[in-house]
């Protein structure tokens, strides 16, 4: 994500009284970390509050239970109502006890007040019944048949919803109508790598705006076309000296998107972090007002976390998207600012405190999640290990298709669990001064999608004079060959095309093979590999949540503060058991997976 820095520095109270999980965190553990104790802050789908405390000696439980509600009570949040508070020890994944609790703060009157509401319009409902028991039959089974279709329409529409409710607000669905061939009901996405249109492409393209993408033809075809933009399209500093000013474009560039049918772009990228918060606003209304669609920024960090959810032929897409920073799993990348503090470290890492829940949330809501991921080491072949950890729990989340850019050249791609995960897929159009180089060979990847189907192709590409087109024959079989080549280190590489099932997780690859006398010049085929041994699906890990009862209405003059619930604890440093730098194993076989 990437979110103008300036409008973040809100004060620790003003973020956790927002929502914010990590400023939650924090605020709870001012008070416990001193005594031995720590507690991580999620939310549950069912709207709850979630902490999960963890301790080496265990406190009385009711006092800590109490003492944790005080604090959420002192934030007088609209959003915090109910709680669920479990205990365990440190390391061990048996809860000791759980307890479910009511926050009562002023900010809910209005709540009181709409409730009821609820209860005088259920009795105005039962009134009107009861009179139509007294009328004629006839009459009352022809205003009770209107009465009912008419809220049969209604809960239709709720079902089919406008909006959808996320980890940090509810985001309304885009309707998407611009589509190459309505009457198929395939939906066709594509996604390119990273587009810079700045340097060398700027002074070939000049004014003629539709030649870079001009022999890309695959992406006008698509329903919904995606590439990773790093470039600042504004009007300011365009004759910069600075490098983030030599990128900068005048916002008609924005045309080369249009005219070759791109309809959304990842901003959750380096170079967008450098931007100002004018260059940044006026690339996102620049590409608003063109109709294209932009995920991973906005003037706030929640503007950023938000995903694009697109309905597309009936089926809705939900897209997010991540810069390295955001998903770095050592604890010192991950802060929430305040006035006059230094920036507050958390205790958990973001996969499990943050992508788990924007996922989470939504994938009972929507039909497709894809995440995006810029991230990774530039001019690197394969991805490192924590990459495939994150990716891989990426998918364990409930996202069907991971998709990753930034290191400038093509990495190997891989079947999880039945869902791809293509690590990078190198650059599509890239200018700065650093490549000199107009000429390489890159792919795309195009994804069909079917009601609870999904067919996944890599394209091989040719860029000549920084103008890609997609290439068949031995150029694009050479292409294909080089991507099977540093896929097979997986358990189960991807091969090209293949039909997956994410139902029962599995995956048929539909090309044909290299030796098969039925393939020709003009078809792209994957050279034949041995079968790679066969990972068996995990057993889900989730577990069924039941509803514990309310404990109690909590007020603030129940115990004195702060409370002291251990005094003879002893602290506890918190230890990072993760690699701060990214690190490569090439090649290898055997691809450890850590737990997300």
């Amino acid at each position: 994500m990437t979110y103008t820095q300036s409008l973040t520095q809100i004060s620790l109270f003003e973020a956790a009284r927002s929502g914010d999980f990590q400023a939650i965190s924090y605020w709870i553990n001012r008070e416990l970390k001193p005594q031995g104790i720590s507690a991580r802050v999620v939310k549950e789908n069912t709207g709850s509050l979630q902490v999960l405390v963890e301790f080496q000696r265990e406190p009385p439980a009711d006092r800590l239970i109490k003492f944790i509600c005080h604090q959420l009570w002192k934030l007088n949040s609209p959003v915090l109502e109910r709680v669920k508070i479990m205990g365990r020890f440190s390391g061990s994944p048996k809860i000791l006890w759980k307890q479910s609790v009511r926050i009562n703060s002023q900010s809910k009157s209005n709540v009181h007040q709409q409730s009821n509401f609820s209860s005088k319009s259920n009795h105005l409902k039962f009134k009107i019944s009861r009179s139509l028991m007294l009328i004629g039959s006839v009459v009352a089974a022809f205003i009770l048949g209107c009465w009912v279709s008419y809220y049969g329409v209604l809960a239709r529409q709720s079902i089919a919803g406008e909006w959808v409710e996320t980890a940090v607000e509810k985001v309304k669905v885009v309707n998407h109508r611009k589509v190459a061939n309505p009457n198929d009901p395939t939906v066709t996405l594509m996604f390119g790598g990273d587009i810079n249109l700045s340097g060398p492409v700027s002074d070939v393209v000049k004014s003629n705006y539709d030649w870079p993408l001009a022999k890309m033809d695959e992406y006008r075809k698509a329903d919904l076309a995606m590439v990773n933009l790093e470039n600042p399209l504004t009007h300011s500093t365009l004759d910069g000296t600075s490098k983030q000013q030599k990128s900068n474009l005048n916002p008609n560039y924005v045309k080369v998107l249009t005219s070759g049918g791109v309809d959304l772009v990842n901003l959750a990228n380096d170079n967008t972090t450098a931007y100002e918060q004018k260059t940044l606003e006026e690339t996102i209304k620049t590409l608003e007002d063109e109709g294209i669609h932009s995920v991973g920024a906005g003037r706030t960090k929640e503007e950023a976390r938000k995903p694009k959810i697109i309905e597309v032929k009936g089926q809705k897409i939900a897209y997010l998207s991540y810069y390295n920073t955001d998903i770095q799993t050592n604890v010192e990348t991950v802060s929430v600012h305040s006035h006059n503090q230094d920036p507050i470290a958390s205790d958990t890492p973001v996969l499990k405190n943050h992508v788990m829940e924007d996922i989470q949330f939504l994938r009972n809501q929507v039909d497709w999640i894809i995440v995006n991921y810029h991230w990774g080491v530039e001019l690197s072949e394969y991805p490192g290990d924590w990459q495939m950890d994150i990716a891989r729990g990426t998918i364990d989340q409930g996202a069907d298709v991971v998709v990753g850019h930034h290191p400038k050249v093509l990495q190997g791609a891989e079947i999880y669990k039945g869902r791809p995960i293509i690590y990078s897929l190198g650059n599509f159009i890239f200018g700065d001064n650093s490549h000199e180089n107009s000429d390489y060979e890159t792919a795309v990847l195009k994804v069909s999608l079917k009601p609870e189907k999904m067919r996944v192709e890599l394209l091989p590409v040719l860029v000549s004079d920084y103008q890609p087109r997609v290439v068949k024959g031995q150029q694009g079989e050479k292409i294909l060959r080089h991507i099977a080549q540093i896929s097979s280190v997986f358990h189960q590489q991807m091969r090209t095309p293949i039909e997956i099932n994410p139902i029962n997780a599995s995956a048929k690859f539909v090309g044909i093979e290299s030796n098969s006398r039925e393939a020709k010049s003009d078809t792209l085929s994957t050279p034949t590999l041995p079968e790679s041994p066969q990972k068996s699906p995990e057993n889900d890990q989730n577990t069924t949540r039941k509803n514990d009862p309310e404990a109690a209405n909590l007020k603030s003059n129940n115990f004195p503060l702060p409370l002291k619930l251990n005094p003879q604890a002893p602290s506890t440093a918190a230890q990072d058991p993760f690699i701060k730098k990214p690190f490569i194993k090439e090649p290898f076989i055997e691809l450890p997976r850590l737990g997300i």
